[in-house]
């Protein structure tokens, strides 16, 4: 087993931890957290299939990549939603998830699977989602560091800015600069899935942990209410 046969293999299972967490805590009870477990979902099969771990014929593999490329976008834009709770600057995102979605339905009936159109959907995709992922992690790094709180939060977005950098880093020596070490080019891809799965798992355990605190918060003010109204 060489080195990009092993840390694709452990990339593929990491992914299926952030998954197994939010299956197990019942986070998919929201909206974009359901989005991301999808969107994790889709990419490990896609990993594990395209590295021959299933005997499947080769055009399932390359039609079953591009329909994780056309998803992957529009589902982590419905996940990044999670860090937004305002419901204005949400409705940002929904314009823009929409465009997008028009924009790779123009390239469906153009291309259809065809696997030269992750060419034209990662490059704005990817800038889109760095791009926002990165404002959303500075106001949430604030509020960590000058009250203490949302570690959770900010973990789960450093994840994400973290992956999609080092995924944006692949797209362009893989398609812009054309790079022949295409074998350094997945490596850089497993081994950012591997670190970034890693950040995630964590950062939905803290979730869930200060969701427990406020639930506690908030039934100690109902019994409160209850006694001084009695």
């Amino acid at each position: 087993m060489n080195t990009n046969t092993f840390f694709g293999f452990v990339a593929s299972l990491a992914f299926f931890v952030p998954v197994t967490i939010i299956l197990y805590y019942r986070l998919y009870k929201h909206r974009s957290l359901l989005a991301l477990m999808t969107s994790y979902l889709l990419t490990a099969f896609y990993n594990i299939l395209s590295q021959d771990y299933l005997q499947v014929p080769p055009g399932f593999i390359r039609g079953f990549g591009v329909i994780n490329n056309y998803l992957d976008i529009p589902l982590m834009l419905t996940a990044l939603l999670f860090f937004c709770p305002i419901k204005k600057k949400q409705n940002s995102v929904h314009i823009v998830t929409a465009a997008f979605i028009i924009y790779e339905m123009i390239l469906a009936f153009t291309f259809g699977l065809d696997p030269k159109v992750i060419i034209y959907i990662m490059g704005p995709g990817l800038a889109i989602i760095v791009g926002y992922t990165f404002y959303l992690f500075v106001r949430h790094i604030k509020i960590t560091i000058v009250y203490g709180k949302n570690a959770g939060r900010t973990l789960m977005l450093v994840s994400i800015l973290f992956a999609y950098g080092c995924y944006s880093l692949v797209y362009y020596f893989f398609y812009i600069q054309k790079t022949s070490d295409v074998a350094d080019a997945f490596l850089l891809y497993f081994i950012s899935s591997l670190a970034a799965s890693i950040l995630m798992s964590i950062g939905l355990h803290l979730i869930k942990k200060r969701m427990k605190q406020l639930q506690e918060i908030q039934n100690t003010r109902k019994e409160l209410q209850l006694f001084f109204n009695h």
